[in-house]
């Protein structure tokens, strides 16, 4: 069954008396101790020997079972944006073959020309929270009629594009998003606008952030939920390692201080399925959490 989700964000998240992943923009400060060595650094992608073609006919592929979960019927791939939310010509392009390509595999949906989108009057690349760009592809998916649009951000890795795409339902704004990431070749019309860089993976600490720029999300699977009594909802943001375990808990928002200290507590008793890096292989991310104990 799915659960409620924030129109506001996008993400995977897991219950725990209704708790959600989701992206959070706030600062925070103090670390629960010294990082793993093994989680000190990120290896970036190698390049495969694969087309651009064949690398988007993967990716959509992997767009078959939500697109069937959403009974999506008028499909509009929106432009994709950078790792700081910003819009780039680069984005544009990657969607417009992402939309030939899912045309292509799904011939039974209507895919919306992209052409009936109205022009961003975002400047090139201007950083835009995660919110603000989520309404304004409601409302564009609304314009053109669609009743599922995909949109995502993309980020360049080691000579190559990770992409991630979100699936969303218009009519189920309060639902999970799904989420499928993938690799692919830099198409040529890219390399041949010099002018206009890809905007490279941000890491933060030498981590990349779960569900963006190719990067899937880890998928809690031993989630004990809070019972002792309390109320109050707390924001964290952990490092879920390449064995699937939380480290460095930050506190990002709480009520009080004895919450902060609960929910670290409880989280600290989580095991996940951890998120696969380009290679398919265990990777350290960081994932933000929020708690609502009741």
């Amino acid at each position: 069954m799915r659960k409620p989700f924030s129109p506001k964000f996008y993400g995977v998240y897991i219950v725990a008396c209704v708790t959600l992943w989701r992206p959070v923009s706030a600062k925070f400060e103090g670390s629960e101790g010294p990082l793993p060595h093994e989680l000190a650094s990120y290896d970036a992608a190698q390049a495969p020997s694969v087309t651009t073609e064949s690398a988007l006919e993967t990716l959509v592929q992997k767009l078959a079972q939500p697109l069937k979960a959403a009974k999506a019927k008028h499909v509009v791939v929106l432009d994709l944006r950078g790792p700081n939310g910003g819009l780039y010509p680069a984005g544009k392009l990657i969607s417009d073959h992402l939309s030939v390509a899912i045309g292509t595999e799904f011939p039974k949906l209507k895919i919306i020309d992209r052409s009936q989108l109205i022009p961003s009057v975002e400047m090139p690349g201007t950083p835009t929270e995660v919110s603000a760009g989520f309404k304004t592809d409601i409302q564009e998916a609304r314009s053109v009629g669609a009743d599922v649009f995909i949109s995502g951000n993309f980020a360049e890795v080691s000579g190559q594009i990770g992409i991630s795409l979100h699936i969303v339902k218009l009519s189920e704004l309060e639902e999970t998003h799904e989420v499928r990431s993938g690799l692919i070749p830099i198409p040529k019309e890219i390399e041949d606008q010099t002018s206009d860089a890809i905007p490279p993976l941000q890491l933060e600490d030498g981590f990349p952030r779960a569900g963006e720029s190719g990067i899937n999300m880890p998928v809690c699977s031993h989630c004990p939920t809070p019972s002792n009594g309390l109320t109050g909802l707390v924001t964290l943001e952990i490092i879920v390692t390449k064995d699937g375990r939380p480290d460095r808990i930050r506190v990002l928002k709480t009520p009080s201080p004895e919450l902060a200290a609960a929910a670290a507590r409880l989280v600290q008793a989580w095991r996940f399925k951890p998120a696969a890096g380009f290679d398919g292989n265990p990777i350290a991310v960081i994932t933000p959490i929020e708690i609502t104990f009741r």
